[in-house]
């Protein structure tokens, strides 16, 4: 098919970006069980970062390649501005990645609608909580679930079931640890970053489950938070405990449907993480600084091996617009 000189280099940049997101997500695949086994050793908050950026790598890095090495190569070597033949098996890969980022790019907006519209109606209906100790404002709900949760992005609130505000419910004290865990997920602004999230491109079940990474990403955000929270003094390690367990009794399931960090939801690691807040662990914070410093060294190399292979970019292009041509 003859394409003009833009839809050319639109073709272009697509398969490229496309192609080195999907080759990076494999890679990240195929090594996550050493990944994750390493990650064990750090603290929690390093661990949130780490896996925060092991999952948005892949795209900034795809966008990278094709923004930074190829448009300048095509746009200064490409002869003419008249139209070309492209190869079929080039049209169809920029269909299949237009349709992959764009799937992906729906999925994303449809669930922070859904959030934005909940987080209206939070203001509109939840009664106000005043509460000293808390920066972020605290609605109440009856029967909202989760049952604590921080939810809203530009301003972000709290809310809280109405049952653990009434007798028998949380204490002051547990109420105070629950919003200092909430108000830890909102100045690390971790409700963005679960947006980014699902605004991402992500293979699906052949190499694993795409949503293996974010749940990992949400324990640690989870467990870091909670460090926030207890600020290492045992009683309130307790009350968060004891506070983890009276809320996930709430919890009617888990679910996808809007965008919030919860107090807590129906996992199954939740046995873990109270554990971890009775007994905290000892942290081996070399070994985190060592996985760090390797995944630099990667991006270090990867940038390396883009810059010998400048000279070769535009002959590289060149062939992939006349994939399956004749």
């Amino acid at each position: 098919m003859n394409l003009s000189y833009t839809l050319r280099l639109l073709c272009l940049l697509t398969v490229v970006a496309g192609f080195v997101t999907a080759a990076l997500q494999i890679i990240l695949a195929l090594n996550a069980r050493s990944l994750l086994r390493r990650l064990e050793a750090a603290g929690a908050r390093r661990r949130e970062r780490i896996l925060y950026l092991l999952q948005v790598a892949p795209l900034l890095l795809g966008l990278f390649v094709a923004g930074a090495l190829c448009l300048p190569e095509y746009l200064l070597f490409e002869p003419t501005h008249e139209t070309e033949p492209v190869g079929w098996i080039c049209l169809l890969l920029t269909a299949a990645v237009v349709l992959w980022f764009g799937s992906a790019l729906l999925r994303g907006l449809r669930i922070a609608l859904r959030t934005l519209r909940f987080t209206s109606a939070c203001r509109r209906s939840g009664r106000i909580v005043p509460h000293a100790s808390s920066s972020l404002p605290v609605r109440a709900l009856v029967d909202p679930n989760p049952p604590v949760c921080l939810i809203g992005f530009l301003h972000p609130l709290v809310v809280v079931s109405a049952d653990l505000l009434e007798a028998g419910g949380l204490n002051p004290g547990a109420l105070d640890v629950a919003l200092d865990h909430e108000r830890a997920h909102a100045q690390h602004r971790d409700n963005w970053k679960l947006l980014s999230l699902c605004l991402l491109p992500r293979l699906h079940r052949r190499f694993g489950p795409s949503d293996c990474w974010q749940q990992h990403w949400q324990k640690a955000a989870d467990w870091a938070a909670d460090d926030d929270a207890v600020r290492g003094d045992p009683a309130r390690s307790f009350l968060l405990a004891e506070t983890l367990v009276r809320a996930a009794r709430s919890v009617r399931g888990s679910s996808s449907s809007i965008i919030c960090t919860a107090l807590t939801s129906a996992e199954t690691g939740l046995s873990a993480r109270i554990d971890r807040l009775l007994r905290p662990p000892q942290v081996s914070r070399p070994v985190g600084a060592s996985l760090s410093f390797g995944l630099g060294a990667a991006a270090f190399l990867a940038l390396g091996a883009a810059g010998i292979a400048f000279p070769w970019i535009y002959s590289l292009s060149e062939h992939i617009l006349h994939l399956g041509g004749f």
